[in-house]
């Protein structure tokens, strides 16, 4: 039996960064108490101030239900020193329920742009769009910088590769990763949409792996996605992440191997939604069963 540990997150229940202004999102008690009779036990925080305002907020939230905040997704502007320092000005609001709860891990990504979210999906276009060697130096120094941060708080920090932005391609991630030593988040949906592998970006880094963002792909809107017939927001829209099991990524294959099998830390398995309301949450639930069954069957 595999030592990772399985989690979920809010995305997986409509919650993120691009629906966080809805006002019918499913609440934070209905949402931990669907996923507590799940049997989950670990959940990452979702968006800054979805689940509390405030670190003591959020104890007093988790304490009935005995579960653990495992990690909190953070987008950084990598590109621009103003609009960083911004961002890192903010690190310590958006990371105190994580720290208040007992500490976890921090998903640094460069944040998404309309213009890479335009070619997301697109290597040829990615490639001509990308940011410049001098440019890639000094996104690697601020992501160092934002590490270093999260550390200074008692958390760790890893490196989480996303679509629609500029660290996507499997040649990006690269030239980031051989600019720094931070530690590395797999994202296998992400990955696949970049025009990667996650079997093979694990057995080229899994020393540095410490989480893992469990998540499929729908070949048909993917398709769609490289043919520029949609944008990476089209995408997400139309359930380019779909069910566990029906879409194109080798999830079996990249469970299997030994640097995923041996990971102390956490796999959460996400398939991110645009609209779950609480009437939404038994149908949801549903799916969701489905693929937590799923990646047991496939863990052994």
């Amino acid at each position: 039996m595999s030592g990772i540990r399985l989690a979920t997150a809010p995305v997986s229940w409509g919650i993120w960064e691009q629906t966080i202004e809805r006002p019918d999102l499913v609440p934070p008690q209905p949402l931990l108490e669907t996923v507590t009779a799940m049997g989950y036990d670990a959940l990452e925080t979702g968006p800054p101030g979805y689940l509390a305002p405030d670190g003591a907020a959020a104890v007093r939230l988790i304490e009935p239900f005995d579960v653990e905040l495992v990690a909190t997704f953070l987008p950084l502007r990598l590109d621009d020193e103003d609009d960083f320092d911004d961002d890192l000005r903010a690190l310590d609001r958006t990371t105190e329920v994580l720290a208040a709860t007992g500490g976890g891990l921090v998903l640094l990504a460069d944040a998404e742009r309309p213009g890479r979210a335009a070619i997301s999906g697109q290597p040829a276009k990615i490639t001509a769009n990308g940011l410049s060697e001098d440019q890639l130096d000094r996104a690697a120094e601020r992501l160092d910088r934002a590490a270093a941060r999260c550390i200074e708080r008692g958390l760790g920090a890893a490196l989480h590769p996303h679509a629609a932005t500029y660290l996507e391609s499997p040649e990006e991630v690269e030239a980031i990763l051989d600019r720094t030593d931070i530690r590395l988040c797999i994202d296998t949906g992400h990955t696949v949409v970049g025009g990667g592998d996650p079997v093979d970006l694990v057995r080229r880094h899994g020393h540095r792996l410490t989480h893992i963002h469990l998540k499929d792909v729908d070949g048909n809107v993917l398709e769609r996605l490289r043919a520029g017939a949609i944008d990476m927001n089209e995408a997400w829209a139309e359930g380019i992440f779909c069910p566990f099991g029906e879409g194109v990524v080798a999830l079996r294959e990249f469970l299997a191997e030994p640097a995923v099998r041996q990971l102390d830390g956490y796999a959460v398995l996400e398939q991110d939604r645009m609209a779950v309301t609480v009437d939404d949450l038994p149908s949801v639930r549903a799916v969701e069963e489905r693929n937590l069954q799923r990646v047991r069957e496939w863990l052994g």
